[in-house]
């Protein structure tokens, strides 16, 4: 039996695809400690595995003046990284775990350079668990994001060299160049994705695992009437824009104006907290609207999708073999959404030139011609095919018993 250390940032979309992997682990006789934040401790515990907090500052986006719809360059990633992530937090997860001993690691690629130092601290392997695509020196996500030159990179780049100077002497660990913050890969990446949907796969050797989605029932999935899915049409459209950018009220009023009169039954999720009132006399008939549904269920009944292109929603879509229309928000949202696009599985569309006929068209090309759904179906054959989490833990087990 092993004991794994399993680090992860605190976002459902990082989190939600290591569920099933974790169980698995210890379902096999792993010992398995879990640390992410507070938020976390009830899914994770029901995995078997050992949960421990470290501390986040629930301010962090609005102190350090970072906004995903706002980034125009990668650099700016990588400065959020290593202040609102690596410097922070890595004293304190080393601290929580002083004086023990582990077999390996297991970090989110998130953490990027952090991952890299909590293993050479403790002197063990490691693994990055990925739940996005590997970006390639071609794909880049800034080029996706904005006009770069738009942003003056100097006093940029001093605060990033600064702060990995900072960082790199409190350790006592070299600094990797700043382009490679992010591609800190250990041993191994594991990739929550296929060979098939990752662009470029040509490009990145057998050190990459690619072994699918995670897939895995939620026990806090909320109630919902299903029976009211085809009670009065025979198609279903879901709109979900994720569980962060969740909140534009201009973009609902703009989904009520353009299907109010189609003869589909639409489900909108938006979100716990946010609040339709002002909007209540605009709502359709055709309308179902929950603050969290089922997703894993819905999914299942659904014939398209309008998603914000988040990994995990663009993903357990096509699993399902259901074609999006994609509105990608922010960070890697748009190379997923072209990615979608370029397979055949979905058309996307840009958020800041929505209009009510732009997406009903889209919406109903999607709905009447086959081929999205086909193509769909290939890639989420494809994700089928790589096994999911039984194989990503096969696949771990069998690498570090190696080491």
């Amino acid at each position: 039996m092993a004991r794994i250390l399993f680090v992860n940032v605190s976002s459902e979309g990082h989190v939600n695809p290591t569920i099933g992997l974790v169980k698995e682990l210890v379902d096999n006789g792993e010992e398995v400690v879990y640390m992410c934040t507070e938020d976390y401790r009830n899914k994770i515990v029901q995995t078997g595995a050992e949960f421990r907090a470290y501390p986040i500052n629930k301010d962090l986006f609005d102190e350090l003046g970072f906004y995903p719809t706002e980034v125009k360059h990668m650099f700016q990633f990588t400065d959020f990284i290593l202040r609102g992530i690596i410097e922070p937090q890595i004293p304190e997860i080393l601290r929580l775990v002083e004086n023990e001993s582990f077999d390996y690691m297991i970090y989110d690629s998130m953490f990027g350079w952090g991952g890299s130092i909590i293993a050479e601290k403790l002197g063990i392997p490691a693994i990055c668990s990925t739940t996005y695509f590997i970006f390639t020196d071609t794909m880049l996500p800034q080029e996706e994001l904005a006009d770069p030159t738009e942003l003056d990179l100097g006093p940029l780049r001093e605060r990033i060299e600064s702060t990995t100077a900072r960082i790199a002497n409190l350790f006592q660990v070299s600094i990797p160049p700043i382009e490679n913050i992010f591609t800190q890969k250990g041993m191994s990446h594991l990739v929550f994705t296929s060979r098939y949907f990752q662009p470029d796969a040509h490009k990145l050797d057998d050190s990459y695992l690619f072994t699918g989605p995670s897939i895995t029932p939620r026990l806090d999935a909320p109630d919902f009437p299903f029976e009211l899915l085809r009670s009065r049409y025979e198609q279903v459209v879901y709109i979900s824009m994720g569980t962060i950018l969740n909140k534009d009220m201009e973009f609902y009023k703009l989904c009520f104006e353009a299907f109010q009169d189609l003869s589909v039954q639409f489900v909108l999720s938006c979100g716990k907290d946010t609040d339709l009132d002002s909007l209540s006399d605009c709502i359709p008939h055709n309308f179902i609207i929950e603050p969290y549904v089922p997703q894993l269920e819905v999914l299942q009944q659904v014939d398209a999708f309008i998603t914000h292109a988040g990994m995990n929603s663009a993903s357990e879509a096509l699993y399902y073999h259901v074609p999006l229309v994609t509105i990608p928000l922010s960070s890697d949202q748009p190379v997923i959404a072209k990615r979608v696009e370029e397979l055949g599985a979905g058309m996307m569309l840009d958020k800041n030139n929505l209009t009510t006929e732009g997406l009903r068209s889209a919406v109903l090309q999607v709905l009447h011609d086959d081929s999205y759904k086909k193509n769909a179906e290939q890639i989420g054959d494809s994700f089928r095919d790589a096994g999911g989490y039984k194989e990503a833990a096969n696949r771990i087990m069998s690498l570090f018993s190696k080491v």
